[in-house]
């Protein structure tokens, strides 16, 4: 790297020169994913402390995890231990550190260790949520910046240095990047925000040429033995075995029984095992009341179009789920918690449908449906059934 673009030298100008890069520089296949983490979340945060408190809901804490392990390296367990939380952990554990943080902003740490009391979050994952909730103050423990904001120091390697992960090497992080903020900010009288000296770092480290692998020695050693950890050595190949069939989650719902621990879909909600056993029983004739019940069900999808604001043609050109998606990430409520109540609410909120952003869905945005979507009906609590 430059020695003018060193944490102790770069200027402004440069840093807003490489950070204007960063789109170039993200993978085109988590360009949605990058949106979300970058603008969306934090936009929903922002709405949410203002109307009382901020929190995450499980949907948004599962996709800053997708994005944080396809935009660095990826560490597939990762994903399936923060899928197990419960959505109710999720909410009360969040919204426990961001209120902590609220409080007093120098308790960042302990904010951050409360958020790992999750499953499969540790300090880098916490301190992107808490980078959601307060983006020009609170830095991402990238592996980028981390070495960025280390680079100078004498017993560095540059982009190959060793990360621990551990709250102890976040607080030295931090502690730099607010040193290199107060510069260029008292040079300037312009805000950085702390986003945009991780967007500098994230390009400055993929446009170094690569000099070994850039993986974490160790995962945090505070207790966060979920995260952060390197491939394990490669075993000696053995005789290849035909593959066993899949077993799904509703299968494995069903075999352990109403008394069985919690299952989970591919999206990360808890099965209902009532609902599914009630649901593989030989159907019955749809009779006068099930007419009743589809007629109830035409009327409320009528009422929801009106809502929305859109005309029956246009909604069959949405991407399915779009509409329910829409006001569950506006509510800030799980997918299959919408029905018409939430309809109602939300446009009693004075949330609207903005022209367009329902029709023109992308690859990503359409899979992450696709997984809402996938089996709603069988969640605990769902409203579409």
């Amino acid at each position: 790297m430059k020695p003018e673009y060193s944490a102790s030298q770069i200027s402004h100008s440069d840093l807003k020169a490489i950070f204007n890069a960063y789109p170039d520089c993200v993978p085109d296949k988590i360009q949605g994913l990058t949106e979300n983490r970058l603008r969306e979340v934090p936009e929903i945060l922002a709405k949410r402390v203002k109307n009382g408190e901020g929190y995450l809901e499980k949907t948004e804490v599962t996709g800053l995890v997708e994005w944080k392990l396809k935009h660095g390296t990826y560490r597939p367990n990762l994903a399936k231990l923060v899928a197990s939380n419960s959505i109710d952990a999720v909410r009360d554990t969040t919204r426990d550190a961001f209120r902590i943080y609220e409080t007093n902003n120098a308790d960042y740490a302990k904010a951050i260790t409360t958020m790992s009391k999750l499953k499969g979050v540790g300090p880098a994952t916490a301190s992107l949520f808490l980078s959601c909730y307060d983006p020009i103050n609170v830095p991402f423990f990238s592996d980028e910046l981390y070495r960025y904001l280390h680079w100078e120091d004498g017993r560095s390697k540059g982009w190959d240095r060793k990360i621990g992960y551990t709250v102890k090497e976040y607080k030295s992080l931090y502690d730099r990047l607010q040193t290199l903020r107060e510069r260029l900010e008292s040079e300037d009288r312009e805000t950085v925000p702390a986003v945009d000296v991780e967007k500098m770092a994230y390009v400055l480290g993929k446009r170094a040429p690569q000099q070994g692998p850039r993986l974490g020695k160790r995962d945090a050693s505070e207790g966060n033995s979920e995260e952060e950890q390197p491939p394990p050595p490669e075993k000696k190949a053995k005789k290849a075995k035909p593959p066993s069939p899949r077993v799904g989650p509703v299968e494995v719902c069903l075999r352990k029984g109403p008394g069985g621990s919690p299952t989970y879909d591919e999206a990360g909600y808890e099965l209902d095992f009532d609902y599914i056993l009630k649901s593989t029983r030989r159907p019955r004739r749809l009779g006068k009341r099930g007419m009743e019940r589809l007629r109830e069900e035409r009327k409320k999808d009528e009422r929801k179009r009106k809502l929305v604001e859109v005309s029956e043609e246009q909604a069959r050109k949405f991407y399915m789920g779009a509409m329910d998606d829409k006001v569950a990430r506006d509510l800030g409520i799980a997918y299959h918690e919408v029905g018409i109540e939430e309809y109602e609410e939300w446009h009693k909120k004075g949330f609207r449908r903005k022209e367009g952003e329902l029709e023109n869905l992308d690859d990503e945005e359409r899979k992450r449906l696709d997984k809402l979507v996938t089996g709603c009906a069988l969640r605990k609590g769902s409203k579409h059934r």
